[in-house]
């Protein structure tokens, strides 16, 4: 690379210094329901159900809590792809033990690279979100998603864009303020498991 050019900014070769946020409290558990990829607009929009945060904040049913990249620059899928050895575990293992098998077990899985449309089609197959962060820039953002499939695979998405917007139905939301409404939920789940928001 000449000394001129910029280092490729993606989620493995991110700026030093770039902050990132953690979007686990709003989205862990929630149910991708579509991505919708638009060329010409440069723009993947992600919509999401998280029926627990839905329902602490009394909004109403069906609200979709939604993240838009926009100026996408680039989009790529990985999928883990089970070791075929297997994992059996002895009848009367420890829980230790049985958790240093599944673990090795997990070690053998091979990652592959995936095209973005057959990611899109794992929509029917159920996505959950397992993780999520987002990193953000004065002019890039990089979004990466960690989604089980079906319940027993395991794909990555990584979107990277020149911002970022958030909605909650029809809302516009600052990040901040959709984090937030995770946080809420699981501050009062620490709590003692209050299922209802404070401002009812």
């Amino acid at each position: 690379m000449a000394s001129d050019e910029k280092p490729i900014t993606d989620w493995v070769n991110f700026p030093e210094g770039i902050p990132t946020f953690c979007l686990w409290d709003a989205l862990h558990d929630g149910d991708l329901l579509s991505i919708e990829s638009n060329l010409l607009a440069r723009t993947v929009t992600l919509r999401f159900d998280v029926d627990y945060v839905r329902d602490f904040h009394h909004l109403p049913e069906g609200t979709q809590f939604v993240i838009v990249v926009n100026g996408v620059q680039s989009v790529r899928s990985l999928r883990s792809v089970a070791w075929p050895g297997g994992c059996p575990i002895p009848p009367g293992t420890p829980n230790a033990q049985q958790s240093t098998i599944i673990s090795e077990y997990h070690r053998k899985w091979r990652e592959e690279s995936q095209s973005w449309n057959d990611f899109e089609q794992l929509i029917s197959d159920g996505l959950e979100v397992s993780n999520a962060t987002l990193g953000c820039g004065s002019d890039i953002v990089a979004l990466q998603i960690g989604l089980m499939v079906g319940g027993d695979s395991y794909v990555e998405a990584y979107i990277r864009g020149d911002g970022a917007t958030f909605h909650v139905g029809e809302k516009l939301v600052t990040l901040e303020e959709f984090v937030a409404l995770g946080n809420a939920y699981w501050n009062a789940f620490a709590e003692g498991g209050k299922q209802t928001s404070p401002a009812e």
